[in-house]
């Protein structure tokens, strides 16, 4: 699947790359890039539906990159 390289997405998978983990909430992720929640959320999805990032808890909506879509 491809992924649409935004903006938003770019500065997203930019900010994962220097997470020591590559896990955060949508919240944490908003406050850290400026980009609204729902941006965010749109990216995950679009991540997630690729297979390239996953959730990794429900209750607190902590997602992980597995990988960046930039690196096939």
């Amino acid at each position: 699947m491809t992924i649409d390289e935004t903006e938003s997405m770019v500065e997203l998978l930019d900010w994962f790359a220097e997470q020591p983990c590559s896990c955060a909430t949508v919240g944490h992720i908003a406050d850290a890039t400026g980009w609204s929640r729902e941006t965010v959320r749109g990216n995950l999805k679009q991540l997630m539906a690729g297979g390239y990032a996953e959730r990794r808890y429900k209750p607190t909506g902590e997602y992980r990159l597995i990988e960046d879509p930039r690196d096939d």
